[in-house]
C-alpha cells in the first residue's frame, strides 16, 4: 500500500473517521489495530508483522527492566540485548548478502546468499524502538508501563513507510491524551497532504523520467545531460522525500498527532554541516544523539572529532542499503563535512579579505551555491545506487561532449516525454515550492492565515496541477525502500 494509491487514501479516511467515533481513551488501541491492518495489507508483509511485533516486545521488555532496575550491570545487559537485537534484525534482513560476500572473501568458503524480503519500514521502526530503550537507559524518558501504547508508537502507520523517525518522549503525551476533533487541524492536515502530493506527483515523478533515462545508460550520455540529470536529481529527491513527509505529517495531524518536521529549507544552508542539520532532520538527529555524541562528539580533539563525523556518515550510508555506492556516498559526505568543520575558523578569518564577501547577500549566495554543488556531487553515488549506474563513469562523462549543450539536453528531454509546456510547469512549480518553504516556513500554517478567497484559490490550483500534470502510476517514494 503506497502513499500515492487510492487504497491508502481510503484506508486513512476510514481510520480517521472511526478514530474520532471512539472515546479518546480508546483511540490509541484502535490506531494500534489500524497500524497492523495497514502493515498486513500486502500478503508478503503479513508473516513479517511478527518481526515488528517481536522488535516491539523485546525493546519494551528491555526498557521496562532498565527503567525499574537499580543494578547497573543488569541495566547494561538489557541495553545490549535491545541494541543487539535491533542491529541483528537489520543485519539479517538488509545486510546478510553483503556480509556473506565479505565472509566468503575472508574464509575462502562459500557463504550462501538469502533471498530475503525486508519487513516494511524496517529501518524506521527499528530506530524508533532503539531510541526508546536508549533514552530510558539515559533516564531521558520514563518507562512506559502500557505495552499497547508503546506498540502504537513503534507501528504508527503514517511514519511506517518513510518516517520521520519519531522519539517516544515527543509522541507519548499525545498518545496518553488524544486530542478532540478540530476542523482547523484537519483543514491544515488536508492541505499538507495535498501539498505533498503536488511535490511528489507533479515535480518529483516527472523529473524521475529524465533522471532515470540518463542514469539508466550513463555511458551513452554526454556531459550536459549527466550534469543536468544530477542537478535535477537533487530537486527530485527533495520533492519526493519531503513530499512523502508532508503526507505523513498531514495524515498524523488529522489523526490528532504532531510529528517531527523532517526538513527545514535545506537548500538555504550556507555550509555542508548546516545542510545536514536541515535535511532528513529525524535521521541526522538520531545519529547525532545515539552515535556521534557517544563517540565523543565535539568534546574531543579535532582529529577525533573528524573521525567521529566520518563514522556517522559511513553508518548513515550503510543505513540506506547494502551497496558500496551508498557507503561511498556516506564517505564523500563525511569527508566534506569533516573538512568543512575543521577549516571553518580559518575560512571565517579569510572572509574579511574576500571582496566578494563584503556584501552579505553575495556571501550567502556564494556559500549556498558551493554547498549545493557539494551536495549534487555526492548524489552521483546515491543516484548510482538507485539506478544501478557506475558513479565513476558519470563523473568521467560530465566533462565530455559540451558542444551544443542545450540542444542535447532538450533532445533528451523530448525523448523522455518531457516536452511542450511541461518544462515550464516543472520550473515554475519547483520555484513556487522552494519560495513557499523558504526560511523554514510552514506552508500549511501560512495558508490557514490567508483570507478565504486566496486560500481556496491555492487549494484548487494545487489540485488542478495534480490532475493536469501529475505523473500517475510512475513510482513509489524513493525512501520507501530504506
Amino acid at each position: 500500500m503506497t502513499l500515492i494509491s487510492l487504497v491508502y487514501l481510503g484506508f486513512f479516511a476510514a481510520a480517521a473517521l472511526i478514530n474520532y467515533l471512539f472515546p479518546r481513551v480508546v483511540r490509541p488501541y484502535f490506531l494500534l489495530i489500524a497500524n497492523y491492518a495497514f502493515y498486513c495489507y500486502s500478503p508478503e508483509n503479513r508473516p513479517l508483522a511478527l518481526v515488528l511485533a517481536g522488535a516491539t516486545l523485546v525493546t519494551w521488555v528491555c526498557g521496562f527492566v532498565i527503567g525499574k532496575s537499580r543494578n547497573k550491570a543488569l541495566r547494561v545487559i538489557f541495553l545490549l540485548l535491545a541494541v543487539g537485537g535491533g542491529i541483528g534484525i537489520l543485519l539479517y534482513y538488509k545486510y546478510w548478502n553483503m556480509l556473506a560476500d565479505a565472509l566468503t572473501g575472508l574464509t575462502g568458503g562459500a557463504v550462501p546468499h538469502l533471498n530475503l524480503i525486508a519487513p516494511l519500514g524496517l529501518s524506521y521502526f527499528t530506530f524508533a524502538a532503539l531510541s526508546y530503550t536508549i533514552d530510558v537507559f539515559r533516564k531521558r524518558c520514563r518507562v512506559e508501563p502500557n505495552l499497547l501504547h508503546y506498540a502504537m508508537f513503534v507501528s504508527f502507520f503514517p511514519t511506517m513507510i518513510t518516517g520521520p523517525i519519531e522519539r517516544y518522549p515527543h509522541l507519548r503525551p499525545q498518545i496518553e491524551a488524544s486530542r478532540r476533533f478540530s476542523y482547523s487541524r484537519c483543514a491544515g492536515g488536508l492541505f499538507r497532504i495535498l501539498w505533498g502530493y503536488m511535490k511528489k506527483m507533479v515535480i518529483a515523478d516527472n523529473l524521475s523520467r529524465y533522471v532515470g533515462f540518463v542514469y539508466g545508460a550513463p555511458d551513452t550520455m554526454n556531459g550536459p545531460n549527466l550534469v543536468a540529470a544530477t542537478v535535477l536529481f537533487a530537486i527530485q529527491l527533495y520533492m519526493d522525500f519531503s513530499g512523502c513527509c508532508d503526507i505523513a505529517l498531514g495524515v498524523a495531524r488529522i489523526l490528532g498527532y504532531d510529528l517531527i518536521e523532517n526538513f527545514n529549507s535545506p537548500f538555504e544552508a550556507t555550509s555542508f554541516s548546516e545542510f545536514w542539520a536541515r535535511w532528513h532532520i529525524s535521521m541526522t538527529g538520531w545519529f547525532r544523539d545515539y552515535v556521534y555524541i557517544p563517540l565523543g562528539g565535539s568534546r574531543c580533539g579535532m582529529a577525533r572529532r573528524m573521525l567521529n563525523i566520518l563514522i556517522v556518515f559511513l553508518v548513515s550510508g550503510l543505513w540506506h542499503g547494502a551497496d558500496w555506492r551508498y557507503l561511498m556516498w556516506g564517505l564523500f559526505c563525511g569527508v566534506a563535512s569533516a573538512i568543512g568543520r575543521a577549516t571553518f575558523p580559518v575560512r571565517k578569518r579569510l572572509w574579511r579579505y574576500n571582496p566578494l564577501y563584503r556584501a552579505d547577500w553575495l556571501r550567502v549566495l556564494l556559500q549556498r551555491c558551493i554547498t549545493f554543488l557539494l551536495f549534487i556531487l555526492s548524489l552521483v553515488f546515491f543516484a548510482g545506487a538507485l539506478y544501478n549506474a557506475d558513479p565513476y563513469a558519470v563523473y568521467a562523462g560530465m566533462v565530455q561532449g559540451w558542444q551544443n549543450a542545450w540542444d542535447s539536453v532538450r533532445t533528451t528531454l523530448y525523448d523522455t516525454g518531457i516536452d511542450g509546456r511541461l518544462p515550464v510547469v516543472l520550473t515554475c512549480a519547483a520555484a513556487i515550492v522552494l519560495a513557499a518553504e523558504s526560511h523554514g516556513r510552514s506552508v500549511a500554517r501560512w495558508i490557514r492565515r490567508q483570507n478565504f478567497v486566496l486560500r481556496w484559490t491555492l487549494y484548487y490550483a494545487a489540485g488542478a496541477a495534480i490532475l493536469c500534470f501529475g505523473a500517475f502510476g510512475q513510482s513509489a517514494f524513493i525512501y520507501q525502500q530504506f
